[in-house]
């Protein structure tokens, strides 16, 4: 590194070559010009830095895996900088303005290196080619040459430290800001979803009505949040944007309620809807869903003949918002009155309009408001026919309805509503296809509903389809399309046979037992977490819960003001922590904070809780997904909602056994399933699933805890979980 140091003759003369007779080195000085002293030091620092990345001083950087690699930095970032650093001091030829110039420049394509470097923003092994970058724009500023065409040959990462990271030394250098486009132009097309961000500094370049526009037709959502804060510069570019789309969306987000208009951006710019016809239907909650039921299958039969509306997903996901919002929270809200008040709201619907009540409601409703829809629906259809219905509205999310009907026992309701030949077909489509989505939804709805079904013939039939599909994919050689339908046949098979060995098959873990030793600690302790939540049902859930440890002989309870901790005082070492259910009246989320302070308190004890239990409504239960610690490996969740937050407690816990709920947990069923689990627990048994069902199926007797019971879905019925163990584990990816 540079310093009094003698260097030999040879050096300076490579550089001599390599950077020509404006670099030629006076080896006989050796002074440091005083005014230069502090950049040298600076570039030194530099390069200990980056020597001492591995935690050695040894003259060697250890960047990457790759020795060779290695070397080569090592070279570069040790020699050839130390080289320049000669060179530019030692020159006879730089004035002091110039040596300055460039050593600061070199600073700062180190200094740049190692701060993106570290966060992993450019490969390290792309060091040699930034160094000679450097070069290249300073042989260029020397000789007056733009350096445009130097940028051009870059990769971004090197283009991005040489150009476009701030407070450069060749911002005057003729071509700089062409050079600064052309790497910004790539940052653009590798990072499309940040044109937004990073476009104001462009604003006065060609392209930047372009690439806002793109911006618009790519990520629609984030250029209405963007276009809707009107005083920011980038608010303000967005509004002199002349492009139709752009424009429609600029006008959405300056009206009120403009999220509500933003679903029908196609409809607008096609011309087929005014944005004040919309807003008219807006002010109704009756008509506004229907005008977005009635879309929506005017955009299936669009989609079926080649023409994608723009921004298509957006209208179900309104849906699916206003669905639940205004009806089935309603229905389900309730639940305790006679059918005619509870009912009401759906008197105005029409067939179409109640198929998609039940689709789009299914993480939330609960089993009596479903069958209160489902025989609504049924019944305002002249001649109920399940394959007329279904024509109505194009097949349209038909799998999800036919999974719905299956796991509320409605199926074979559905199925004997048409010709026998029509269900056949329609059973065959609903197990066929399920590689071409992209995503595994659609499997998963599959195999959820399997275990619900009870006819042989339909068992046979998606049996049947599912090994055709299986034979076509292996002859085919299309591995992810065999794997999925290998793995719901074996699946299939469990359920009717237990000499499937579904560890061995899938090579997941037992999905009938949860060993002892594989809950405790290595201090012998279980510790259990619960989230309770601050609603009125909160409140009552919590009060029923704490009734299962009254007995002073077996537990002892402390209270803190935002938490409780059980701990068992027989058996083995059982801790039990639930956070209080807080009035959030105030709307200051005090149960949320309890929630924080809690898992802070744990883990500042170090203890990772193995069991993990959500006691609340469906829309609290991302909260507790949120908090859910990767240690879990019995998880009990009320209102599940299926697929999506299957994947996702399997995404933070892949070995997890879940118990599900089809609606809310009711304390009828949750106290008996608790108090069964901490028995054993609290024995050190390990926790053996379907006689434990068969005891719990035991207890409930009468009709309507029988029907409680029947909605609670334990580890070995949870078809849809073992899929996606399995394809996880087969696949070896995330989903």
């Amino acid at each position: 590194m540079f310093g009094l140091r003698i260097r030999c003759v040879l050096i300076p003369l490579l550089w001599a070559c390599c950077l020509g007779s404006a670099l030629a080195a006076d080896t006989t000085r050796q002074q440091i010009d005083i005014r230069r002293q502090k950049l040298h030091e600076d570039i030194d620092a530099l390069q200990a830095r980056l020597e001492a990345v591995d935690g050695q001083i040894d003259q060697q950087l250890a960047l990457t895996p790759d020795r060779e690699v290695n070397l080569l930095l090592t070279d570069v970032f040790l020699r050839r900088v130390d080289a320049l650093q000669d060179s530019l001091e030692f020159s006879k030829v730089l004035e002091h303005r110039l040596k300055v110039k460039y050593l600061a420049g070199l600073e700062h394509t180190l200094a740049g290196y190692l701060s993106e470097t570290r966060a992993g923003r450019i490969p390290p092994e792309q060091g040699s080619l930034l160094f000679s970058g450097f070069e290249s724009i300073m042989r260029a500023d020397m000789a007056g040459r733009s350096i445009a065409a130097t940028a051009e040959s870059q990769p971004f990462p090197v283009g991005n430290i040489l150009f476009l990271l701030p407070n450069s030394v060749f911002h005057d250098t003729p071509g700089y800001r062409e050079a600064r486009n052309t790497i910004f132009l790539k940052y653009c097309s590798l990072h499309p979803e940040k044109v937004l961000t990073t476009i104001v500094g462009f604003a006065d370049q060609l392209f930047a009505d372009s690439l806002i526009a793109l911006s618009a037709r790519r990520y629609p959502n984030l250029f209405y949040d963007y276009a809707a804060a009107v005083t920011t510069p980038l608010g303000q570019l967005i509004r002199r944007q002349k492009d139709p789309l752009a424009r429609v969306i600029t006008d959405m987000s300056n009206r009120p309620g403009g999220r509500l208009l933003f679903p029908f951006i196609d409809e607008v710019v096609k011309g087929r809807a005014t944005l004040n016809q919309i807003e008219a239907a807006m002010k109704d909650s009756l008509k506004y869903f229907r005008l977005l039921v009635s879309t929506q299958i005017r955009y299936v039969d669009r989609m079926r003949a080649g023409d994608t509306p723009f921004a298509a997903p957006e209208l179900p996901r309104m849906m699916k918002r206003k669905a639940e919002e205004v009806f089935v929270n309603t229905i389900n809200a309730l639940h305790d009155e006679p059918d005619a008040v509870r009912f009401r709201i759906l008197e105005p619907l029409d067939v179409r309009e109640l198929y998609y009540l039940i689709v789009m409601g299914e993480e939330i409703i609960y089993t009596s408001s479903y069958r209160g829809v489902y025989n609504r629906m049924m019944e305002r259809m002249q001649t109920p026919s399940g394959d007329s219905l279904l024509l109505s509205v194009r097949f349209d999310r038909f799998k999800k309805f036919i999974k719905m009907a299956a796991g509320f026992n409605r199926l074979d309701h559905f199925l004997s509503t048409m010709p026998d030949s029509n269900a056949q077909r329609l059973m065959i489509a609903f197990a066929r296809g399920l590689d071409r989505t992209g995503g595994l939804e659609e499997a998963v709805d599959v195999a959820d509903s399997y275990g619900s079904i009870t006819t042989p013939t339909v068992r046979r039939l998606i049996d049947r389809e599912v090994e055709l599909s299986r034979q076509r994919s292996l002859r085919a050689s299309q591995r992810r399309s065999f794997v999925i339908y290998d793995i719901l046949q074996t699946i299939f098979r469990s359920s009717s046979d237990s000499t499937v060995d579904l560890s061995a098959k899938l090579g997941i873990p037992p999905v009938y037992r949860v060993d002892y030793r594989q809950l405790a600690d290595t201090g012998g302790r279980v510790v259990q977490l619960v989230f309770f939540y601050g609603d009125k049902d909160g409140i009552e859930s919590f009060a029923n819960f704490m009734t299962l440890f009254g007995s002073k002989a077996d537990w002892l309870v402390t209270r803190t003001k935002e938490w409780v901790e059980i701990q068992s005082l027989t058996g083995k070492n059982l801790s039990i922590y639930a956070n209080l259910p807080l009035d959030n009246i105030a709307g200051d989320d005090p149960d949320a904070l309890a929630q924080t302070h809690l898992l802070g308190h744990l883990e500042t004890l170090g203890l990772a809780p193995t069991i993990v239990i959500h006691r609340g409504h469906s829309y609290h239960l991302k909260y507790t997904l949120a908090q859910l610690p990767a240690t879990a490996r019995v998880v009990i969740l009320g209102s599940c909602g299926g697929y999506h937050n299957l994947d996702e407690v399997l995404e933070r816990c892949p070995d997890a056994h879940i118990v599900s709920s089809k609606e809310v947990g009711t304390r009828l069923v949750n106290e008996p399933i608790l108090r069964m689990l901490n028995e054993d627990l609290r024995n050190g048994n390990d926790i053996l699933w379907v006689p434990m069902w068969n005891a719990l199926s035991a207890l409930f007797t009468q009709p309507v805890t029988r029907e409680r019971f029947e909605n609670y879905i334990p580890p070995h019925r949870n078809l849809g979980a073992l899929f996606i163990k399995a394809y996880r584990q087969t696949m070896g990816a995330a989903l």
